[in-house]
């Protein structure tokens, strides 16, 4: 993990692999944590993995009070933009960063792409789909609110589930969509989940413990880093066919595994990470 400290404010950027292209969102508040910067970073170069690409987790933190803020945004861009026009870093918005603050930086296209609230709404319907075999008559609860609960609601509905916005953790359903901050599905949370499938919405919402105990449970957990890389395929790797079916064939490739398929995933990217990496990265996708 490389730590790339901006001198024009305070603000950073970890890299998650050196000398490789990079994507993730960039973050602002009076004190954006590294660590989780590092997960989501990870969860990145984990979903590019997973899909054969060469492309490695960056993900950003301003540190500024609300009256400093406008100042500091200024700044970063401005030590960024190069980064950007390089191809090094794909950057897009995140908690206490809009689209419209971005506006300023190069490859506008690219950066629409990757992140887009539709393409990852229907991502992660697909990757439900993927897992439950059929959407038809299911019923999935969605944690969380905003665009892109209302993005995957909607395409849930397309495909003939039941969508329920607004749920909470321990809602009766077929799969659990959850969104929210890295680690928001914490082992107690996990023990009153009942779903037959637990599906990110966000990066790394499910902590290690959590897995363990909805394994325990006989809930089946797609990775976040399946689920949500629709955008980074449409943005990363657009020739390479429908970023949602991608997803769906993905998932549905390890859906056999049952509460083993977050582990076989894991697996089957560090395995591609091997065969170009000189080592894989210390620690997998978990909050």
């Amino acid at each position: 993990m490389q730590f790339h400290k901006l001198t024009s404010t305070d603000a950073f950027i970890v890299f998650d692999l050196d000398d490789t292209p990079a994507m993730g969102v960039v973050r602002q508040a009076p004190k954006v944590l590294r660590d989780g910067a590092e997960l989501l970073a990870r969860s990145t170069t984990y979903a590019a993995a997973s899909f054969g690409l060469a492309v490695g987790g960056g993900s950003a933190g301003i540190n500024a009070k609300p009256d400093d803020r406008e100042a500091a945004v200024a700044a970063f861009l401005e030590e960024v933009a190069s980064l950007v026009e390089e191809g090094r870093w794909l950057p897009g918005p995140g908690v206490g960063i809009g689209a419209t603050d971005l506006a300023g930086l190069g490859r506008v296209e690219q950066r629409r792409a990757a992140f887009e609230g539709t393409t990852a709404g229907e991502g992660v319907v697909a990757a439900t789909l993927g897992a439950l075999g059929s959407l038809e008559g299911k019923r999935l609860a969605i944690v969380g609110s905003g665009p892109l609960a209302e993005a995957a609601a909607a395409s849930a509905l397309a495909n003939g589930a039941i969508a329920q916005t607004q749920a909470a953790f321990d809602s009766p359903c077929d799969a659990l969509l959850v969104a929210g901050k890295a680690g928001v599905l914490e082992h107690d949370l996990a023990d009153t989940v009942n779903a037959a499938v637990v599906v990110p919405l966000t990066p790394v919402p499910v902590t290690a413990r959590a897995l363990a105990v909805l394994g325990r449970a006989g809930v089946v957990v797609v990775p976040d880093y399946l689920s949500t890389a629709a955008p980074l395929l449409a943005a990363m790797d657009p020739d390479g066919g429908d970023p949602t079916t991608r997803v769906h064939d993905a998932v549905a490739a390890l859906a056999q595994e049952g509460t083993n398929l977050w582990m076989a995933a894991t697996l089957q990217a560090e395995t591609h990470l091997a065969n170009w990496r000189p080592a894989l990265p210390f620690g997998r996708p978990l909050a």
